[in-house]
């Protein structure tokens, strides 16, 4: 098991911190072993398409609600689809990937008992909007775009964590750092003593999740610690900025923030480049109801 101290060369808390804290929580997710099999399978280059199908029988319950959001994400006349290897076949394995997950991710991101004011629908709206901008980056860039996308869905899991923990102190907490502009990270460092990311990566590291996600998780936000994983810490660091931009319209200028700036010349990205990919966000974005249904 990875130890998060090892995973940053910053100042960061031990696992034995981030797990005597996660012991504590009630109703936490439990683990997503078929998630966890399936990233697997997709890392693995030569994934068997058999293997694939075979995994998603398994649970009966997963399989159709799969074929369920496969069917909402089809415009047109096109035929229902109406098993895994149909699916597999006209939407591909990166398609099917994106559904299942995402089934799992929301799951993680729904909390057990819904807490007042905390912003759980917009938090996995949010979500689902990275995820989605994360995946066309790194496909721009060269990196694995399911990866991307995985690390994109999980990124913020560490605030339902945090939620579930500490109630509404936490959404006090997160109301005032969006009135006051301050950054959230920092404050939750100084009031918890670690930041949603360290307390989401220890959670998706005891799940069993792979380091190229978790260590991406730990360090959003600070691609510089993440060694290895910068350039992909770098991919969802901009599609946070991308998914707040379509959010919020918050920058009309997009490309002259300095922040998207510095993640265009660390991945070598081009003005145009970038335009394509915010296009073709703002049409998948009508795909997120097959993504951000719960059940």
């Amino acid at each position: 098991m990875t130890d998060v101290s090892a995973m940053n060369d910053h100042d960061s808390v031990t696992a034995d911190a981030l797990d005597s804290y996660l012991d504590k929580i009630q109703n936490l997710p439990p683990t997503p072993t078929l998630m966890i099999k399936l990233i697997e399978l997709f890392r693995q280059a030569d994934s068997d398409v058999d293997e694939v199908v075979k995994l998603m029988r398994r649970d009966p319950a997963l399989s159709a609600e799969v074929l369920r959001r496969c069917n909402l994400s089809i415009f047109g006349d096109e035929e229902p689809v109406k098993d895994i290897n149909d699916a597999l076949f006209r939407l591909g394995f990166y398609e099917v990937y994106r559904l299942a997950v995402s089934l799992f991710g929301m799951q993680a991101l729904t909390l057990t008992k819904e807490l007042k004011d905390f912003p759980a629908e917009a938090l996995r709206r949010h979500s689902g909007i990275t995820a989605i901008a994360a995946g066309l980056l790194a496909k721009e860039v060269g990196e694995s775009e399911g990866i991307a996308f995985t690390v994109g869905l999980l990124h913020d899991v560490g605030k339902v964590a945090l939620a579930a923990a500490e109630g509404p102190r936490y959404s006090a907490l997160l109301q005032a750092c969006g009135q006051s502009g301050a950054l959230l990270s920092s404050s939750e460092k100084t009031v918890f003593g670690f930041n949603h990311g360290e307390i989401g990566a220890r959670l998706l590291i005891r799940w069993g999740v792979p380091d190229e996600i978790s260590i991406p998780v730990s360090g959003h936000h600070h691609a510089e610690w993440s060694g290895s994983y910068e350039r992909l810490v770098t991919v969802v660091d901009l599609a946070n900025l991308l998914a707040h931009q379509l959010q919020k319209n918050l920058a009309p200028k997009f490309q002259e923030l300095p922040a998207v700036q510095e993640a265009m010349h660390m991945l070598g990205l081009e003005p145009e480049q970038i335009f394509v990919v915010q296009h073709q966000l703002r049409k998948t974005v009508a795909q997120l109801p097959s993504l951000l249904a719960t059940a």
